[in-house]
């Protein structure tokens, strides 16, 4: 199994963050910063844990959509939106041999200024590096962004940058 961040073999499981506050009395809801479209639900952390896998799996399996890699600082999770001061943060388990992804990975060397070209706009669109490149390479290629998320994501939401 090749892990989807290095193209190295190594274990499938990977440890997400998971934001979890109180729904009613009984209820949890866990939010992963790293897959913003899932919205995990359950009446135990077990039963959140596996609605979030769920969610992954469906999202990212057979699908052009990057699987990121985890962000693990603690000080960059708690600075987030997602952190209200109401509830807790734990990692999750996430089984990424169950994805099977039709994203190849591709090393790029590139110089400092244009990394933080990308960076800047990653940061305005609020998604990662990895996926800015992504778009900014399909945009250039002129293909459409197929599976990358909601339209705002599209490469025509892209905001203007020096190699368009």
């Amino acid at each position: 199994m090749h892990d989807a961040f290095h193209g190295t073999r190594i274990r499938t499981k990977v440890e997400y963050p998971i934001y979890i506050t109180r729904r009613g009395i009984s209820r949890y809801r866990g939010a992963l910063p790293d897959f913003p479209a899932v919205e995990a639900e359950g009446g135990s952390y077990a039963e959140l844990d596996a609605s979030a896998l769920q969610q992954i799996v469906a999202r990212h399996d057979g699908q052009a959509r990057l699987v990121p890699p985890p962000t693990v600082d603690m000080s960059i999770l708690q600075a987030s939106g997602l952190d209200t001061g109401q509830g807790i943060w734990r990692f999750i388990e996430i089984d990424l041999g169950r994805v099977s992804s039709t994203v190849l990975l591709v090393a790029l060397s590139l110089p400092r200024q244009l990394v933080r070209d990308i960076d800047r706009m990653a940061s305005e669109l609020g998604i990662t590096r990895d996926l800015t490149v992504s778009l900014l390479c399909e945009h250039g290629a002129g293909h459409p962004a197929r599976g990358a998320g909601p339209d705002r994501l599209a490469p025509a939401a892209l905001p203007e940058f020096p190699i368009m």
